[in-house]
């Protein structure tokens, strides 16, 4: 099927106009997102192959994007077509595609406002308030999704994935320390020792953290901004999925909301004492920020230092300094004191997650 062929599925008549872009990301995963242009709308038709996009996936993303929609947030809707599926498996360039449309977004992103988002302070002016729509979805405890978001921890994405990413970076890690540099081996094991025992505790009892079904990936070209570059919603589904609400509150704060931490993404000096402690306090004042939207219960209370232990040391920071410092002996002994630090750091979780929305506890 052809360019026309999947725009058919959707209108008798063709598009007056339309762009294709390329989004693949290697032969394993195809994507191809078609803006077309009728008189009287317009749609982004999702053209993919990959183990992640499946008609039952689209589906859920259909019910996560109306869900919220609901509560108030701007979200393209993914339109049905003319048989009323929200998606169809078709041939496209020899390859069995799954296809899906949805609503053009109305409103500009954050990537396209470029650095008008960014406040004196360095901060983005939605800062605060693209957290306040996790605690929503995380307080709505949507239920509709039975398979994982691509934040996911103790579980896979895709089925092609051999674990989750942080257990995927920590053995990327030992692999470079084992193979490349001898002389830490005997320190790292105790540091794998840890790593693994934590994990083990953190299994005993992620099962029982609230969870919902969330975006997965407010990145600054998936946040929606209205007029006066307030958050607005949210577009791109491709990671939607079930998760715990903490684990993606963790997550998405170390990604996206710490960009006033000095040489985030460009030198990724993190494990730097002075950045590592901006870092560090940007974190804490969000997640403390975040009380006021969203109730955290004994359990999340519980697990936090579990769940901080095994996500902050191993993710592709410190793997992506390793790769580029690995020649530095001072620095490779930085990272590694800095993961030993972050293995045994005592935070109270339980104080800056106490009370919450209505005065609860």
């Amino acid at each position: 099927m052809d360019i026309t062929g999947i725009c058919s599925l959707y209108r008798d008549d063709p598009p007056y106009t339309w762009e294709c872009k390329d989004t693949s990301r290697g032969e394993d995963d195809f994507r191809r997102t078609v803006f077309t242009q009728w008189e009287d709308r317009g749609l982004a038709i999702k053209i993919a192959c990959n183990d992640f996009t499946t008609p039952h996936r689209v589906e859920i993303w259909r019910k996560t994007a109306a869900a919220y929609r609901a509560m108030g947030y701007d979200c393209p809707q993914i339109i049905a077509d003319r048989h009323g599926n929200a998606a169809e498996t078709v041939s496209y360039e020899g390859r069995p595609c799954v296809v899906n449309a949805e609503e053009l977004a109305q409103l500009q992103t954050a990537e396209q406002f470029g650095e008008r988002v960014i406040l004196q302070n360095g901060r983005y002016i939605y800062h605060n308030d693209a957290p306040r729509f996790l605690c929503e979805v995380g307080s709505a405890g949507l239920d509709f999704g039975d398979f994982p978001s691509g934040l996911c921890i103790l579980e896979r994405f895709c089925p092609s994935d051999p674990c989750d990413e942080i257990m995927e970076c920590a053995l990327e890690f030992k692999e470079i320390i084992e193979g490349q540099l001898p002389q830490y081996i005997e320190r790292f094991q105790r540091i794998w020792s840890r790593f693994l025992a934590n994990r083990g505790a953190l299994e005993q009892i992620y099962s029982q953290l609230p969870a919902s079904v969330f975006q997965a990936d407010l990145n600054p070209g998936n946040i929606l901004l209205d007029h006066d570059m307030r958050f607005a919603g949210v577009l791109d589904l491709n990671l939607t999925g079930r998760d715990t609400a903490l684990n993606v509150f963790f997550r998405e704060l170390w990604i996206n909301f710490d960009e006033d931490i000095p040489d985030k993404r460009e030198n990724n000096m993190y494990y730097v004492e002075e950045n590592s402690k901006r870092a560090l306090q940007s974190f804490l004042d969000d997640l403390s920020l975040m009380k006021n939207s969203y109730h955290f219960t004994q359990a999340e209370k519980e697990a936090a230092p579990l769940l901080y232990r095994y996500l902050r040391p191993f993710w592709w920071r410190p793997l992506h300094a390793l790769k580029r410092d690995q020649g530095d002996p001072a620095k490779v002994g930085q990272i590694l004191s800095w993961i030993e630090t972050e293995q045994s750091r005592s935070i109270d979780f339980d104080g800056i997650m106490a009370g919450g929305p209505c005065g609860t506890d």
